[in-house]
């Protein structure tokens, strides 16, 4: 082999040498910087649902108070905001002509008791006539069809009085229900015509009887059941959260944007019914699971390398050890882990990787 040749062989080994130098240390890890960390701990965790919700009246709590009596509106008592009682009189109608129509048929009453009296005295008299003969049994008999005429007629008048008392209290228009006025619809001096529809004067809710209406994505609603415990908050409120219940899940669903949800109805209680106000946004979460005395791992700590989700664990002696932890109940801030870590791990909340950061999410997610 001629000199010429031998040096083009080394070169081509000195080549592959340097290559091979260069492709290994190409596929060096890459060096990792924690720029803050936790550590592992034991406590609760909860699995929530975070969804949104209208506060609503229920059903009975928004009362419509109408007149049943024609005429115009005599005296309104109550302004928007008043608080009003069960029973107390919010409104009274012209009852003028229902009054005259009363005494009149008090006046027939008294006639047709009296006439009913004569009656029933003409009887008694015209029976010891009879028992001696002095008149004949079909006298007796008129008498006695008199009488019953006069008796049922005083019964008719009772019973047309009985009806204009009725009609007579139509024109007090009460409150069915405590609660606060909402809404007047009428004033004093309108002319109200009671027809087919009694015409609407005061509406009436009761503020302590409110409930959510938590709209619950359809991707979420199998976790979700009656009984299951929800805290919600509101705008006017913050820092506030509201506790409830779920009653009952509608099996009707609703669209929105080409999304299905269902609606959990949530009980609210009196107390905190009393700061709401219906028709209000909620921010919602529905506890679905809990756990006590778990490890827990902050969700900022769970970073994606290379579509693999893992955690960054400083020892000791500062060497930093990538850990695949087996993770159990997610909750909105931590995780519970199940294998891979142990209380007292200093694990990475915030790192880069060759001077770029590490994402905490896997690429392509929410």
């Amino acid at each position: 082999m001629n000199k010429a040749k031998k040096v083009g062989i080394v070169l081509v080994l000195l080549l592959l040498a340097g290559g091979g130098f260069w492709w290994k240390k190409s596929q060096k890890p890459p060096e990792v910087k924690i720029l803050a960390s936790v550590e592992v701990k034991r406590g609760p965790i909860r699995k929530v649902l975070e969804e949104t919700g209208i506060v609503k009246a229920q059903v009975g709590a928004i009362v419509k108070i109408g007149a049943r009596s024609t005429g115009s509106v005599e005296r309104m008592l109550v302004r928007v905001g008043d608080p009003v009682k069960k029973g107390q009189v919010v409104a009274t109608i012209d009852s003028r002509e229902l009054r005259a129509q009363l005494a009149e048929t008090e006046a027939q009453i008294a006639e047709a008791e009296a006439r009913a009296a004569y009656t029933r005295s003409n009887v008694e008299r015209l029976a010891a006539l009879y028992d001696g003969k002095f008149i004949s049994r079909d006298e007796m008999e008129g008498a006695r069809q008199n009488a019953e005429v006069a008796s049922r007629q005083v019964a008719a008048r009772l019973a047309a009085r009985d009806s204009l008392r009725v009609r007579l209290s139509y024109t007090e228009v009460k409150s069915p229900i405590n609660g606060v006025v909402s809404q007047i619809a009428a004033q004093e001096g309108e002319m109200i015509v009671a027809g087919l529809q009694v015409a609407n004067l005061v509406t009436v809710i009761d503020p302590t009887r409110l409930e959510m209406w938590t709209y619950v994505d359809e991707t979420d609603i199998g976790q979700v059941a009656p009984g299951m415990a929800v805290e919600f908050r509101v705008d006017s409120w913050p820092g506030r959260i509201f506790h409830g219940k779920i009653r009952t899940i509608q099996p009707q669903p609703e669209v929105r944007d080409n999304i299905v949800y269902y609606q959990a109805i949530v009980d609210v209680a009196a107390k905190d019914a009393l700061e709401l106000r219906p028709e209000m946004t909620t921010q919602a979460q529905v506890v679905v699971q809990t756990k006590d005395d778990v490890l827990l791992i902050p969700n900022n700590a769970l970073k994606w390398v290379e579509d693999q989700q893992v955690v960054f664990v400083q020892e000791a002696d500062g060497a930093i050890r990538r850990v695949s932890a087996e993770l159990g109940l997610a909750g909105v801030k931590e995780s519970e882990v199940l294998a891979g870590l142990q209380a007292g791990d200093k694990v990475a909340t915030q790192v880069e990787l060759s001077g770029e950061k590490i994402s905490q999410k896997k690429k392509g997610s929410k």
